[in-house]
């Protein structure tokens, strides 16, 4: 036993002393011819030579099959006791291809013998040592045909207790041998048996201890270990320099049982990328310092081998088993997805047109409504003008010299600018007896238009004025009382569309006064704000002829009429669908927003405008002119109290078709001119689908709970399956013959 363990920190179990080897060396250099003639065999090559004696290569001469030939030529110096034991168990086992077999023994011979197969192959060791580790597949398949050999051998009862690569011997067909079954033990044996340091359970390292099957269990997975990273599990310079300065025996055995059970469970192996998880188990499970965490005996290692090769076979049919329906729903979905999208945007395309259609249907009929009310300002224009009472009275006003004096000094003012600032002669003008009579007229005039008295189907006003001949405002009556600085009576304003009968305002400072022909016919001016309120505007002027001389006009009546009191229509669907009223002349006051609901909310709530002004950016107006189907942007979104008309809207414009009377003919029927002003019915796009959101949701919801159903479903079948493929019968039974240890027998099919 002492020359079994005598150097347990080197790769080796049986120790030969310096007066061995240099008989092994002096043996080896004078062999030429075999020690002994053995029958039936011809020994023809020397081999090499040990501590005991020499092997030699021979041939069967019945089989012609090469062996190898062990003799023992130094009785002396062999322990007898274990050479008988590893020569018997050899024979107990030489049937089984996976331990080196035995095929004669002549053990009474001078000198002993006995005749073996001839493995040519090398060791693990070497292989290892070439190759540093294996690939996994390789390393599988020799780890597994190790465990059958164990296996094999413990189902007869022999423990070999000295797993390591050195002791695994490879045949011409690659296949693994197990060799060296000098530390073997029967499993009925209570004598321990040392292995090799890093391959020897930590259990085992303990010169009282009890052969255990779990010893060759934690040896078969150092060696896997050592085939998948390259070196065994827990050997480092630490605990090798520990140990060889350990001193005694006990000592050192004693050091390498603590570094073991102290140290982490080894991990390296699992760290390789092509080891999955149920190998990195299995060798985890077979290096475990504590014997209960470990594999009881081999044959439940090949089992967990032969599961992991089921389930990789298995893995191909279950990936198909749960991507083939997940492709198939994903397939379903994707085109389940388009449809919904397909048929949603189709949807949506026609509600779209249906609420275009809607908008348009709606813009026509508020122009239609608006032209309407607009002829009626025009009947109330033209008939305010000739009233009697009236024309008397501003003939009158107009004939006063002084009056007369004051009105030429403004006109020599040259341009509209120079009369807008204080001077005396507006002074004068303001506070002359005439033209005060005049205002009382207008103002009496302008009551009946508007207050609480005003009956509800007449037309409201803003305010009424009469200009003289080349545009000074004479007199002037407003709604509500103004301070005398925003009177303006006394001011020119012969560069407004209400005077000339233009499209556009003419320039403010380089107008001449003079020099501009006023209007002949009754006339819708251009929005403007309101010199007093900032109100948006427009007026509806007339002229008014005192003589028959019908070539140039004496005076300009105005009617202005605030246009958030336009009776514009606006649907049922509230903030949803909105009519607003838009300035059409072109020019840089093109698109602006005249009246909004936003707008007509402020001047009830008596918020006064400052000049505040929202206008439809140029390119957007120009592709609603042009009648198309697009995502109209509110401008006034972007007012503080503007965030109800955020979003797209879908908007429908039309023109509103302005009369005029052609009063040299005195005829009564209108002649359509070119639109001043367009109504745009705008719907809140998400409104219009709305219904689309909510069969898209729902679709959505459906196609959601349908492909959940089927996962759920897929899952729960593929989990028997799986189940079912796992929960197999055990094909291995206990015999109480055979017993490893009190608490595990290990029986074979």
């Amino acid at each position: 036993m002492k020359d079994a363990v005598a150097d347990v920190t080197k790769d080796q179990t049986e120790h030969q002393t310096a007066g061995a080897q240099s008989t092994s060396k002096k043996l080896s250099m004078e062999a030429t011819t075999p020690p002994a003639e053995v029958p039936g065999y011809r020994l023809n090559q020397f081999l090499g030579a040990g501590a005991f004696g020499q092997v030699w290569v021979g041939i069967d001469l019945n089989t012609g099959r090469e062996v190898a030939v062990k003799f023992y030529l130094h009785r002396g110096g062999v322990n007898w006791s274990l050479l008988s034991r590893e020569v018997k168990n050899l024979v107990q086992l030489s049937a089984d291809r996976y331990v080196v077999q035995v095929l004669e023994v002549g053990w009474d011979a001078n000198p002993p013998y006995y005749v073996m197969e001839l493995i040519t192959g090398g060791s693990v060791e070497d292989l290892l040592q070439a190759r540093g580790r294996l690939p996994v597949a390789e390393a599988v398949e020799m780890f597994r045909k190790i465990c059958i050999g164990l296996n094999r051998c413990h189902a007869k009862g022999v423990l070999h207790c000295d797993i390591k690569p050195a002791n695994v011997l490879l045949g011409d067909d690659h296949e693994p041998r197990l060799a060296d079954f000098g530390q073997s033990r029967l499993s009925s044996d209570q004598t321990p048996a040392l292995g090799t340091l890093f391959y020897m359970a930590p259990e085992q390292a303990d010169l009282s201890s009890t052969p255990d099957a779990s010893w060759d269990v934690y040896a078969v997975g150092a060696i896997m270990f050592r085939m998948l990273t390259g070196s065994p599990p827990h050997r480092n310079d630490a605990i090798v320099g520990q140990l060889d300065t350990a001193g005694s025996l006990p000592k050192r055995l004693e050091h390498y049982r603590r570094a073991i059970a102290s140290a982490p469970r080894p991990e390296q192996h699992a760290d390789r990328e092509d080891v999955d998880r149920a190998l990195a188990r299995i060798v985890s499970k077979c290096l475990a310092a504590d014997p209960r965490e470990r594999y009881a005996n081999v044959q439940q290692i090949i089992q967990d081998l032969s599961r992991r090769d089921t389930n990789r076979a298995r893995r191909p049919l279950t990936l198909l088993g749960i991507v083939g329906p997940l492709l198939v729903l994903l397939a379903t979905s994707f085109f389940g997805a388009r449809s919904i999208r397909q048929a949603s945007s189709r949807t949506e395309d026609a509600l779209r047109t249906e609420a275009f259609d809607s908008n348009q249907l709606a813009a026509t009929f508020a122009a239609r409504t608006l032209e309407s009310e607009i002829e009626r300002y025009f009947r109330l224009t033209r008939e305010e003008a000739s009233r009697s009472d009236f024309v008397d009275q501003l003939a009158s006003t107009l004939s006063t010299p002084k009056v007369q004096e004051l009105l030429g000094e403004i006109a020599a003012m040259e341009t509209p600018m120079a009369t807008h600032v204080e001077n005396p002669t507006r002074d004068q003008l303001l506070d002359h007896p005439a033209r005060k009579e005049l205002d009382d007229l207008l103002q009496s005039r302008l009551r009946r238009y508007t207050g609480p008295d005003k009956p509800a189907r007449r037309p409201r006003l803003a305010t009424m004025f009469v200009t003289d001949s080349l545009g000074t405002i004479l007199s002037i009556a407003y709604e509500q009382d103004v301070d005398r600085d925003e009177n303006s009576a006394g001011r020119n304003f012969c560069y407004r569309t209400y005077y000339h009968g233009g499209r556009v305002d003419l320039p403010k400072d380089t107008t001449q006064i003079g020099r501009v022909v006023p209007l002949r016919t009754t006339h819708l001016s251009a929005a403007f704000p309101s010199t007093a309120t900032r109100l948006w505007k427009v007026a509806v002027s007339t002229p008014i002829f005192l003589s028959d001389d019908r070539s140039k006009p004496d005076a300009i009546f105005v009617a202005t009429i605030n246009l958030g009191d336009f009776e514009l229509p606006q649907s049922r669907q509230g903030a949803n669908q909105i009519a607003v009223l838009v300035e059409a002349r072109e020019g840089m006051a093109q698109g602006t927003i005249l009246q909004h609901p936003l707008m007509d909310k402020r001047r009830r709530e008596g918020v006064r405008a400052e000049g505040e002004k929202y206008q439809i950016p140029p390119i957007l107006m120009r592709r609603l002119l042009a009648g198309g189907d697009v995502d109209y942007q509110d401008p006034l979104a972007a007012a503080a109290d503007g965030g109800g008309y955020g979003g797209p809207w879908i908007a429908a414009m039309q023109p509103i078709s302005v009369p005029r009377a052609d009063d040299e003919l005195e005829s009564a029927i209108a002649v359509e001119k070119r639109a001043d002003l367009l109504v745009l019915v705008q719907y809140r796009l998400e409104k219009v689908i709305e219904p689309v959101d909510r069969m898209r949701a729902a679709l959505l919801f459906n196609g959601a709970a349908a492909i959940g159903s089927i996962l759920i479903v897929t899952l729960t079948l593929w989990l028997f399956v799986r189940g079912a493929g796992n929960s197999r019968p055990r094909r291995w039974k206990k015999k109480d013959t055979d017993s490893i240890s009190n608490r595990e027998t290990i029986s074979v099919s």
